[in-house]
């Protein structure tokens, strides 16, 4: 690899590490954007495995997980993008080899269900809940529930926009990137 290509990746996958941390700080400022923020810095994780390959990819999604945590004020955030949402455009290519469609995507929503349990379990081992009533804790369960199914849906067209962003990306916005860059 020549010395340029380099520079040229690390230097891209530093601006790209700071643009999603400063996406997952705008997400700590805006309530709506609150799942939004580490989707878009997942999308850019994706960008760097097609710009610069797995191994700067994956040190992006840590230096982009450890910098959210250390430096976001709202931690839900960059917890959504470190136990979901960061290292899913990594992992995608594997899930997407699962075959039949129906497995892939049971194997798809496992993993989403898993993740944002663990998630949140953690966050109630670190902040218990105060005593509830009974009918209040059936409350809560069956909003859970609803949340986690919606969840659910929300994940299922975050992987299909991904698929068709990174399509566009490669179709229409590398190219550009690229002639703008003088890259080849």
């Amino acid at each position: 690899m020549k010395k340029n290509q380099q520079s040229w990746e690390i230097a891209f996958c530093g601006v790209s590490a700071a643009l999603s941390v400063a996406l997952m700080l705008l997400g700590a400022v805006i309530p709506i954007a609150m799942f939004i923020a580490p989707a878009a810095a997942g999308i850019l994780i994706a960008v760097l495995q097609v710009e610069c390959g797995t191994r700067l990819a994956v040190t992006a999604y840590g230096a982009v997980s450890l910098l959210g945590l250390l430096f976001v004020p709202d931690k839900e955030v960059p917890l959504i993008f470190a136990v979901l949402l960061g290292y899913y455009p990594l992992v995608k290519p594997w899930f997407d080899r699962v075959r039949p469609a129906f497995f892939r995507g049971v194997c798809k929503l496992l993993l989403c269900n898993g993740a944002v349990l663990v998630m949140y379990g953690f966050l109630l081992v670190l902040f218990p809940a105060a005593e509830m009533s009974p009918e209040a804790m059936w409350g809560a369960l069956v909003l859970s529930g609803i949340t986690l199914a919606i969840g659910n849906v929300a994940f299922l067209l975050y992987d299909k926009a991904l698929v068709n962003l990174m399509r566009a990306y490669r179709l229409l916005w590398q190219p550009r990137l690229h002639r703008m860059l003088g890259r080849h």
